[in-house]
């Protein structure tokens, strides 16, 4: 069984192979063909992914959650085996299977064949309503976020002094590694490797400890592009937009903004190159995209008719 992630997506595929009962070596490739990820299924369950909740990735999880030492990582094999090892890389496993559910490029191939069992235990039902529930949590918590663009620094001492006494969590001290005053909840999660959901929900936990505050975002980049376009300023559209993704490209919502500014200026290709930006920062969206670039590329070709 093989075929292109634009016709079929991932959960179908899953959801078929879990109906089934099969077992066999599914193969994913999305936007970089030539790093393709195998999921191992047996009996219609996920039981490893590889590489991306392989061994190796579990270590590195593992020290870069301060969970175990440089020298355990390396030098004891049992380490992966360890409960706290499981559950990270239960965690990796959903946090990529999570992204990839949305991919609508690339390809699948299956290779029937006897798997044995393997440190997960992963249903694809059950990937439906975790990715449910975290679409869920992300659109009731992004408003508080300032749809994730806004940027958490550390409290004064003065007012931390007067905090609660919380205990922090392995995910909580990573988080505040990375703060910086700079940097907004998107930009964290990326840098994390991390669903933003759970990082924002980490932030809203410290703020309620009294450790990080939000601040708004430097200027409302989205109020004064949506006025521009409105206006049918498209030029100031774009100017605009292009500052913020110099700072922030993997915006996928200033990548799709964009994209209808330089519409408004005429400029389809360059639409379209917005447009793929978008879908590529934004696979929950790869449909959106997907046709607005279908519609771009139908415009040139009746312009390109038209000057025939």
């Amino acid at each position: 069984m093989h075929g292109p992630l634009s016709e079929i997506g991932l959960i179908e595929v899953l959801q078929l192979l879990e109906r089934g009962g099969r077992s066999g070596v599914l193969s994913i490739s999305g936007a970089h063909p030539a790093e393709p990820c195998q999921l191992h299924i047996r009996e219609g369950e996920i039981v490893a992914l590889e590489p991306i909740a392989g061994d190796a990735a579990t270590r590195r999880a593992l020290v870069a959650r301060h969970l175990v030492s440089d020298v355990e990582a390396s030098d004891d094999p049992g380490v992966v085996t360890r409960p706290v090892a499981r559950q990270v890389r239960a965690q990796l496993a959903a946090n990529a299977l999570g992204v990839m559910l949305h991919w609508r490029r690339g390809r699948f191939d299956f290779v029937a064949g006897t798997v044995p069992p393997g440190p997960l235990a992963l249903a694809p039902d059950s990937l439906v309503f975790a990715l449910v529930a975290s679409e869920t949590r992300r659109v009731e918590i992004a408003p508080a976020m300032h749809d994730f663009h806004a940027i958490p620094a550390f409290v004064s001492l003065d007012l931390l002094a007067t905090g609660p006494v919380q205990a922090i969590t392995p995910d909580e001290w990573r988080l505040l590694d990375q703060v910086d005053g700079a940097r907004d909840v998107q930009t964290l999660a990326g840098v994390l490797e991390e669903p933003v959901d759970e990082v924002a929900a980490c932030i809203q936990s410290l703020q309620g400890a009294l450790i990080l505050e939000l601040r708004r975002p430097a200027a409302d980049t989205g109020q004064a592009v949506l006025a521009a376009i409105d206006a049918g300023r498209y030029e100031e559209a774009t100017t605009l937009l292009r500052e913020r993704l110099a700072e922030h490209p993997d915006d996928g919502e200033a990548w799709r903004a964009l994209g209808l500014a330089e519409v408004g200026a005429g400029r389809f290709e360059a639409a379209i190159e917005a447009w793929q930006s978008w879908r590529n920062n934004d696979p929950a969206h790869a449909g959106d995209a997907a046709a607005l670039m279908q519609a771009a590329r139908t415009m040139v070709e009746a312009l390109h008719d038209a000057r025939d």
